[in-house]
């Protein structure tokens, strides 16, 4: 590492730190005032409030790192262009994109060390913050009864007529109608009175079968028990993922499981994706940040900085019309969807540095 990678690394330091807490101490503030305001403090004690905004935290620096990193990158950069250090750095043959490259290595940093926040530190927290947030009355409690779902289970499709949790991995059924077509033109029916549902198996007892061949019903008679085996995500049929409390392994696993059943499966996919993109806007904003500062260090002791912010919440907006609307929707693919923000303006930057070289 040269000296001039170690006094650029020095001059973004504080401002990170600086824009990363200042940022994250706003979210804690509102979730504390909102936590006030929902919840009496005479029957839950601020300990558990204190606790609610901790596991809380995680979920939150994974938006802020990105803040942080913009702010470090335009701050470090228009001190050294104000003061006519990136002049003298410039007169003796450095390049714009090599005064940038230690900003750059400092965000791919910042990125992974956001990535391990949300794999290895945010799934548990979140369990943490749910679990405590049913306990204090701030979230309504998870759901334990539905009705009317269908999945999809092998080759048969089947609806419930009502689904109720028996436990952390069973389920107690009644009220079923399996669907199947084993071969052209010829369609099963089956209904069954009750069932279980227990680590991965399905048992569906009191049946009775229809058999159609085309239009015309060949066979009506009582069936056997019916097993399955056929594992999924318990959750989505309450409507209640939670895709922040797992890991990228079981998101994976919950999407492959959903599919499976037929569910629709877009919006895990897009925050799937999420899990790599937001991280990866830390590289971006170390990027673009620079731009800025330099073109309009001559205008302002911080008007860089301030144009650096304007991109940060262009930026968030765009990524939530990008997910949100397009993503959610299916008018994109989920991995485009999750990834559109951050080539748009990673390839704005690069074309903002080779004019500025």
């Amino acid at each position: 590492m040269k000296k001039l990678d170690v006094y650029v690394l020095k001059e973004l330091a504080v401002p990170f730190l600086i824009g990363t807490v200042s940022v994250l101490l706003m979210f804690q503030a509102n979730q504390f005032i909102y936590l006030f305001k929902s919840v009496s403090m005479q029957s839950v004690p601020f300990s558990a409030f204190a606790q609610l905004v901790l596991y809380k935290t995680p979920y939150w620096a994974n938006m802020t790192l990105p803040v942080g990193m913009s702010l470090a990158s335009s701050m470090a950069v228009s001190r050294l262009t104000r003061e006519s250090e990136l002049t003298a750095m410039r007169a003796v043959g450095a390049r714009i994109l090599r005064i940038i490259w230690p900003i750059a290595i400092f965000g791919l940093l910042v990125a992974i060390g956001n990535f391990y926040l949300v794999e290895k530190i945010m799934p548990p927290a979140e369990k943490k913050f749910n679990k405590l947030s049913v306990q204090v009355g701030v979230l309504g409690g998870i759901p334990n009864f539905v009705q009317n779902q269908g999945v999809k289970l092998k080759n048969w499709y089947v609806n419930f007529g009502a689904i109720q949790r028996g436990g952390a991995d069973n389920l107690i059924l009644t009220d079923i109608v399996l669907f199947e077509r084993p071969q052209p033109n010829q369609t099963v029916i089956m209904t069954a009175k009750r069932g279980t549902y227990f680590g991965g198996n399905w048992q569906m007892t009191d049946t009775f079968v229809w058999i159609l061949q085309d239009q015309l019903l060949v066979s009506a008679k009582a069936g056997d028990p019916i097993k399955i085996n056929d594992p999924i995500e318990i959750d989505s049929l309450f409507g209640n993922p939670m895709s922040e409390e797992k890991t990228l392994d079981e998101l994976r696993a919950s999407i492959e499981n959903s599919r499976k059943s037929g569910l629709n499966t877009r919006v895990e996919e897009v925050k799937y994706h999420n899990r790599f993109a937001v991280p990866a806007a830390c590289l971006v904003f170390a990027i673009i940040g620079p731009v800025f500062a330099v073109w309009f260090a001559r205008s302002g002791a911080f008007i860089g900085v301030l144009l650096s912010m304007v991109v940060v919440l262009v930026y968030y907006n765009a990524w939530v019309i990008s997910t949100e609307i397009l993503g959610n929707n299916g008018l994109t693919p989920p991995w485009f969807a999750a990834w559109l923000p951050n080539i748009f303006f990673i390839v704005l930057g690069l074309f903002a540095i080779r004019r500025l070289e």
